[in-house]
């Protein structure tokens, strides 16, 4: 059953059970007090008229019930639904009666019914010398009942109309109170259809309740989880078709050209010269197979593992950095400048020269012949500050957002020809991360290309300035 009916039948029986009830309890409670009433008139009449027989009696030696009868009658107006009568002889009531159970000037009285038709029966006792007489009031109180009956029959037929307007009240209510639960109910059928960005309004539409209002607030929250973790989800989904498309190609290169140059070994007879030069190139490309297996170890050793950080300090670091980089220098004719503060900074140091390393790397590929990288380090605050900059050919816009990305290349023509993979920049983003900082790139096409990164220092001292390396 829908909610909106478990509402309305819900309400509708506690409305029809409190209003029967209540309204035949109301009658119930008038009647009562009406034949109370009406006791307490007949029981008073009754002991007046039983006082009245007994002063009257006393004055004739011989009481002559009749007249007595009449007389009292006439002054107590008895009306004409009562009936007064006055008995000397006790045999017309039955032993089990209750009159007959009466002491001296003692009262009782009966509820009984005949014919339909309801009576009250007062008895009084009075003795009078060595006689007994009981002084019986008869009183219809079926008018009392009959206005029972009629009160009933109205609020029947006033428990029908409410019945009636409240039925349609509730049920509109019902529905109105429903209505924020369907549109909950529709988006989420929506959300479940792949239509993530629906949202629920924080007007329901229904009427005023805080409670639906923030369960619209928490609905819409969810949405944007689930928006945000799907998003993740098709962003990581591509990264890793990405990954697998370039990573396919980036073997195929190689493995095409050493089946090429083996199939030339052994299908040709070919002199010294043309074999060393095949397999020169066998070689070249197995050791470029060979980086690209350790590479993509690194990677997926670094995303399981992450090394404990230990203080370090910079002028050490910087030492044994510009020590393996003269390579680099000569390699590429590009002069490499270091610029650090004296400072001690929490770190891995060997993957931490692994970065440097790889961003010298990529900023001496990027530079012309003869111009200059500077790798510069600044202590601040608890932090220390490394950049390493370049004047190259700078990178365009449009790359900047996806440079860290595995096997991604600017220029694929230019990094294949330098050996390079498209690994290098991803295995710094990585342990930039383990280092709890992130890579930071700011570059121009023509004027070069910046990249920095913060770290941790442990050290309380003031920073020195430290000398060119």
């Amino acid at each position: 059953m829908k909610f909106a009916w478990n509402i309305f039948c819900v309400s509708y029986l506690i409305v029809l059970l409190a209003v029967g009830a209540g309204g035949f309890a109301l009658v119930e409670t008038t009647t009562s007090s009406l034949t109370e009433s009406q006791i307490e008139r007949v029981l008073a009449s009754n002991t007046y008229a039983a006082k009245l027989f007994f002063a009257l009696a006393e004055q004739e030696a011989v009481p002559q019930i009749a007249k007595l009868q009449n007389q009292v009658a006439q002054i107590t107006e008895i009306g004409q639904t009562d009936r007064l009568q006055i008995y000397s002889d006790a045999s017309r009531y039955d032993a089990a009666s209750f009159a007959s159970q009466l002491s001296a000037s003692e009262q009782g009285y009966l509820l009984e019914q005949t014919d339909g038709q309801r009576f009250l029966r007062a008895v009084c006792r009075v003795d009078l010398a060595e006689d007994t007489y009981y002084v019986e009031t008869l009183s219809d109180l079926s008018a009392v009942y009959l206005e029972r009956d009629k009160l009933i029959d109205r609020y029947l037929i006033g428990v029908l109309l409410i019945a009636l307007v409240s039925g349609a009240a509730l049920l509109g209510v019902s529905f109105l109170l429903a209505r924020p639960l369907r549109r909950l109910s529709q988006a989420a059928n929506r959300i479940a259809a792949g239509d993530y960005r629906k949202r629920i309004p924080s007007k329901t539409g229904g009427l005023p309740s805080e409670e639906i209002r923030k369960l619209s607030v928490d609905f819409n929250s969810m949405a944007d989880a689930v928006e945000q973790n799907i998003n993740r989800l098709q962003a990581e989904l591509e990264s890793r078709e990405r990954f697998v498309a370039a990573f396919t190609h980036e073997l195929k290169t190689p493995m095409t050209s050493m089946i090429g140059y083996a199939d030339l070994l052994r299908s040709y007879d070919l002199d010294g010269r043309e074999r060393r030069e095949a397999a020169d190139a066998i070689y070249r490309e197995g050791k470029r197979l060979e980086r690209l297996s350790m590479q993509l170890l690194d990677l997926l050793v670094l995303s399981h593992d992450a090394p404990p950080l230990e203080p370090v300090g910079t002028p050490l670091l910087f030492h044994d950095l510009s020590v393996s980089t003269i390579f680099l220098s000569k390699k590429y004719g590009v002069k490499i400048e270091f610029l650090p503060d004296n400072a001690t900074v929490l770190c891995e140091p060997t993957l931490l020269r692994s970065l440097l390393y790889n961003l010298i790397d990529n900023a001496c590929k990027a530079s012309d012949y003869g111009s200059k990288v500077n790798v510069a380090g600044v202590a601040g605050d608890g932090q220390y500050h490394i950049t390493v900059s370049d004047t190259g050919r700078g990178i365009a816009k449009e790359h900047l957002a996806n440079i860290t990305e595995p096997f991604y290349r600017e220029d694929r023509a230019r990094s294949r020809k330098q050996g390079g993979a498209g690994l290098g920049l991803a295995l710094c983003k990585q342990i930039a991360a383990i280092h709890g900082t992130v890579l930071t790139f700011q570059s121009e096409q023509g004027k070069g290309t910046t990249v920095s990164f913060t770290l941790q220092r442990v050290d309380d001292t003031a920073p020195s300035g430290g000398e060119a390396l």
